[in-house]
């Protein structure tokens, strides 16, 4: 039996993990109002279990394995962002303001697809961004999750890249041969980086990167020139 005082310890610890959530929570609630506090998950564990237990998610890959993309010349594996929602002309994400304004500039709308790689739901069609579940995984990322003081699990960690990168694997097979060439964009290092590898590992593509040593929301010209890349091809 474990002494009193142990007990005692780990009692104050929950509760000021308890504490410390429904603060960050009601902060996101602030920042992002559309994103559904139920599904906020702070910690990688808090990740692994919505993955394999929460009805909205398991119901998304559901619908993400029968989904079926149109042909078109070119589709971006692109990364998520905290912000939500990510549709033209409502998001207020940095990276997908300069994403949509870079599509917009180049005129490639109707030879582009843009699929988001996330850490919770896998893939997500442009198509979706307004009906997808409105999500926080922040806890995907270390720095925060230890900057909040909150659990950082390294195994639970790897099982959520895995089973990312298994959603990624069984969407690209279904869906690669629909489009001319795929490329794939996102900041070296990050976890969409890790989720892209994980696919890899499972089933190779040719896909084609495009790498960022800095956030891809700090500059509209840096993401243009990348988008000016891919098009030129």
């Amino acid at each position: 039996m474990a002494p009193a005082w142990e007990d005692t310890f780990d009692e104050a610890q929950k509760k000021t993990e308890d504490t410390r959530r429904k603060m960050f929570i009601d902060s996101l609630r602030e920042k992002t109002p559309i994103v559904d506090p139920d599904l906020a998950f702070l910690t990688p564990t808090e990740l692994l279990v919505a993955m394999k237990e929460n009805s909205q998610i398991l119901d998304f890959h559901k619908k993400l394995e029968s989904y079926e993309s149109t042909k078109k010349d070119i589709a971006i594996l692109f990364p998520d962002a905290d912000r939500k929602p990510w549709t033209s002309g409502k998001t207020t994400a940095l990276i997908y303001r300069n994403l949509h304004t870079s599509i917009k500039n180049l005129k490639l709308a109707d030879r582009v697809e843009v699929f988001t790689i996330s850490p919770l739901l896998g893939i997500v069609p442009m198509e979706w961004y307004d009906d997808m579940p409105m999500y926080d995984a922040s806890g995907s990322q270390s720095f925060m999750v230890r900057r909040r003081g909150l659990s950082w699990n390294v195994e639970d960690f790897k099982k959520v890249i895995g089973r990312s990168g298994e959603l990624m694997a069984n969407f690209l097979k279904k869906n690669h041969a629909n489009f001319g060439k795929w490329h794939i964009i996102y900041r070296d290092p990050s976890v969409h980086q890790r989720i892209f590898q994980s696919s890899m590992e499972k089933q190779t593509f040719p896909i084609w990167p495009h790498t960022s040593k800095k956030s891809l929301a700090d500059s509209y010209l840096s993401l243009r020139t990348i988008m000016k890349e891919i098009s030129e091809g």
